[in-house]
């Protein structure tokens, strides 16, 4: 291969062809580009983000929106939701209400209700009546004796009774004691078998009945429910109508208590006061059962009156009996209601 020397002896170069010039460029301009355009995006080993253009905000990441806490899946082994406890029920607030001057009573707690009245129900005659209202379907009448006994001997007045016991409203009852016929149950036990008139029963589902002494089988009527029964009479309303006659050894206006169940299943306590010359002569026992069917009565029944008539009220007595500095009898028993445990 020749090679060529310069006048002053040198090697000469090999004079480039066009194809070398072409590479040199090109690969030049590789380089160029790498390095104006492909270094900011790489260093050894890192993958990185590359600066935005001049003049562009920057974004901010991507974030993933956050999962309410009840659309996560629970865990398989996670205890099941229980349902929120039931609060318990707010307790009845017992309302009293008195007014004496105005002859307007009333009181209700959560087992029952009872209001009560004075009223003219005749031309000279003061009554005084009560409605006494269940609200769970438990009996509200209770019976006591004076002294928590059953004896001849063992008597009371209406409002030492009903202290003793804690009653809010009481009115005298048969007065059982005085006699000895009758039959006689309270609170479920016997106390009397002497069959001797018409008897006024009280059931435990609360309904009432007038029955002949002489057909009733207690033992039989013990076991369908009797739960009181009172001996004096005589029935003023049965089955929503007024008797035909009535059986009474006290004729005449007088004072006079009774006790009687509407259809709804109310009941319906009157104290007549009598004996009292320019306030209240009394009732005669017709005129009672008519005023017992006007109060709505569908059964009611006469118990002990005269000295003996009295109705009770938180603390008071309420109606006006004729005994002597007015006050009433003493008695053996009385009907009561006592505020709700």
């Amino acid at each position: 291969m020749e090679t060529r020397y310069s006048p002053s002896g040198k090697k000469r170069k090999r004079p480039m062809r066009w194809q070398q010039k072409a590479a040199l460029v090109l690969s030049g301009a590789l380089v160029f580009a790498f390095c104006a355009f492909g270094l900011p995006y790489m260093v050894v080993g890192d993958v990185v983000q590359a600066s935005p253009p001049t003049g562009t905000p920057s974004a901010p990441p991507a974030t993933l929106p956050a999962v309410p806490a009840s659309a996560s899946p629970a865990p398989s082994d996670a205890p099941a939701e229980t349902a929120p406890a039931t609060p318990e029920p707010t307790p009845f607030v017992p309302i009293l209400t008195e007014d004496a001057e105005n002859g307007v009573w009333a009181y209700e707690d959560a087992a029952v209700r009872i209001d009560i009245e004075r009223q003219q129900p005749l031309d000279g005659v003061v009554a005084t009546a009560a409605v006494i209202t269940p609200k769970q379907g438990a009996l509200p009448l209770r019976t006591a004796f004076a002294e928590g006994t059953f004896g001849q001997n063992v008597r009371a007045r209406t409002r030492e009774i009903a202290d003793s016991v804690g009653a809010v409203f009481a009115i005298n009852g048969d007065y059982c004691g005085f006699r000895d016929d009758g039959i006689i149950v309270r609170d479920g036990v016997s106390y009397r078998e002497n069959p001797a008139r018409d008897a006024l029963c009280l059931f435990q589902d609360g309904t009432m009945q007038i029955l002949d002494e002489d057909e009733m089988d207690v033992e039989a009527l013990l076991t369908q429910g009797l739960w009181d029964s009172w001996s004096f009479g005589p029935a003023l309303v049965v089955d929503g109508a007024l008797p035909e006659r009535y059986d009474t050894d006290v004729s005449g206006k007088n004072p006079r208590t009774a006790i009687g169940q509407r259809a709804d299943g109310s009941y319906v306590a009157v104290a007549v006061d009598g004996r009292l010359p320019g306030y209240s002569e009394g009732m005669t026992i017709e005129e009672l059962a008519q005023y017992m069917l006007n109060l709505g009565c569908v059964t009611a029944y006469n118990l002990d009156g005269g000295m003996t008539s009295c109705m009770y009220f938180n603390g008071n007595v309420i109606s006006t009996p004729c005994g002597t500095a007015n006050q009433e009898r003493s008695v053996s028993d009385i009907l009561f209601v006592a505020p709700a445990e």
